[in-house]
């Protein structure tokens, strides 16, 4: 029945507008979509030509950054509680409304959460997660995009946190979001600058600092820099990660099938022979060798390259 009464009002007016109807002085239009930048919508937001009553507020308007919909049955009750000569065409007659904003971005939440915790105590080498969480704010376009922590419960055994933000801040009509997330402990370590190969030799200046979480820090996490310079990779390492201790060895100075230089120092007599190694072996390590001419096989220790050194009981097998 409500249908049919509107229907006829429809009707109605477009008679109305027929050549030997009323007419009005100026012609009020619907403005379809509009931006307004207030938190309420006036008459005149919606309706050009609103009269006298084109500054009255007649909805609130949307969150900063969203929309409303306003359908042909609102309008019209709108338009005729104000006196104003308009009707709609059809029931798909619409007002969209926007609430211009300002996108409060996540890396500001995090630099207001970040100053927060700092000055309650906490170290500045820290790291703020939210988890998946797509944490997005809105502030009034004609309101300072300011963010301001309310409330902050943090968890120092987890790490965990529970934060109530608001923008702008500091006003009591400020829009708020709980927040939650995690706070992890920060430190540096040394990473290689460029991924090295199986056998490169680590320099100084291939090393630069990185900070990671610190539940991330194994034993087997190098954090001192000493621990790699003149270090060798075992295999090919890439940059800008984390290094183990199971990933660096000492040079190689004998290869495995290569030709070394056997060594005995016995009182004032030293004796040399050359023989092949059985295996590979940094300095200080203890390599079997094969002496070339008796073919007898010793254990001798890597003294430099493509140099082994054998104990006094093994002279013999050097004849």
């Amino acid at each position: 029945m409500k249908r049919l009464v509107f229907a006829v009002s429809i009707f109605a007016a477009l008679m109305s507008a027929q050549p030997g109807g009323p007419a009005a002085a100026q012609e009020v239009v619907l403005k379809n979509a509009v931006i307004i930048e207030g938190r309420y919508i006036t008459l005149g937001d919606l309706f050009e030509n609103a009269g006298k009553r084109a500054d009255s507020n007649v909805a609130y308007s949307p969150s900063p950054g969203k929309r409303a919909i306003f359908d042909a049955r609102w309008l019209y009750r709108v338009a005729r509680a104000h006196g104003l000569n308009w009707r709609p065409l059809n029931l798909k007659t619409r007002a969209i409304v926007e609430r211009a904003g300002q996108e409060i971005r996540r890396a500001e939440i995090v630099d207001a959460l970040m100053s927060e915790f700092i000055e309650r105590g906490a170290s500045d080498d820290i790291e703020i997660d939210f988890g998946g969480r797509n944490v997005r704010l809105y502030v009034a376009a004609n309101r300072p995009a300011t963010v301001g922590i309310e409330s902050l419960n943090r968890d120092p055994n987890t790490g965990r946190f529970v934060a109530t933000i608001a923008v702008p801040a500091g006003d009591p009509a400020a829009h708020r979001m709980r927040v939650t997330g995690r706070v992890y402990s920060l430190v540096s370590v040394p990473v290689l600058s460029k991924k090295l190969h199986r056998g490169d030799i680590i320099r100084k200046h291939h090393l630069e600092w990185k900070k990671i979480r610190k539940n991330k820090v194994s034993r087997q996490t190098v954090t001192d820099p000493e621990q790699l310079i003149g270090m060798a990779a075992k295999r090919l390492i890439g940059s800008d990660r984390p290094l183990r201790l199971t990933q660096i060895r000492r040079p190689l100075l004998v290869a495995k099938g290569g030709i070394v230089t056997i060594r005995l120092n016995y009182a004032n007599m030293s004796l040399t022979a050359q023989g092949r190694s059985l295996d590979e072996g940094s300095l200080g390590d203890v390599v079997r060798v094969k002496n070339s001419q008796s073919k007898k096989m010793v254990e001798a220790r890597v003294m430099g390259s493509n140099q082994v050194r054998v104990q006094n009981l093994y002279a013999r097998a050097l004849n």
